[in-house]
């Protein structure tokens, strides 16, 4: 099964998922096409079960990167900046897997991943009032949900429209965190001026 995902998702760096067939799959894993049906019921499984692993790896990829409990001598801005950069190289490195799952608009896939961001923003709540934050919890669970909904859409819009840029003009991957980094520090600002 492991083989068939990674050749799925191999293919899915080079092509577009209407593109891939389950013939390429079988050749890429070195697996026959039976098996593969034996196993899923098409690509759409794939796809499904290759989110699926993908999110399992994203919960503890995410889990160790908000941990309030590392890195805590680091400063506020530290942290934002740490975290914003591991959430692009996140994006960066499975680009093809979530521009096909965002671009797939499967409800299945996005039920995944809104259920994944409740643990993520209390643990980011956390780890904002561990750095200094002043935010009562609920101003920090308000931030936190801030921070991940707006890192995560540009993040989604980067990887959809790669190098065209939506915004008008093409930014650097340093541009793109510094600019994210900004804004996430903006809504802790923000939440603790409104409440």
């Amino acid at each position: 099964m492991a083989r068939i995902l990674d050749a799925f998702e191999k293919l899915l760096r080079n092509g577009s998922y209407e593109s891939i067939t389950i013939n390429d799959i079988a050749i890429e894993s070195a697996t026959g096409a039976g098996s593969i049906y034996a196993r899923f019921d098409g690509k759409r499984s794939i796809l499904l079960a290759l989110h699926a692993r993908t999110r399992d790896r994203a919960r503890r990829y995410f889990q160790i990167l908000f941990d309030p409990n590392r890195k805590s001598d680091e400063s506020l801005d530290v942290a934002i900046e740490r975290i914003t950069r591991g959430m692009f190289i996140w994006h960066k490195r499975r680009r093809s897997v979530i521009r096909t799952s965002v671009l797939l608009d499967d409800a299945d896939l996005y039920l995944g991943i809104s259920v994944s961001f409740g643990t993520w923003t209390e643990q980011l709540a956390r780890l904002l009032i561990a750095r200094g934050a002043a935010l009562s919890d609920a101003q920090a669970l308000d931030a936190a949900a801030a921070i991940l909904q707006l890192s995560t859409a540009v993040l989604q819009q980067w990887v959809i429209f790669g190098r065209v840029p939506p915004v008008g003009r093409a930014l650097s991957d340093a541009s793109l965190i510094s600019l994210i980094r900004i804004a996430a520090l903006a809504q802790v600002r923000c939440v603790s001026i409104s409440h």
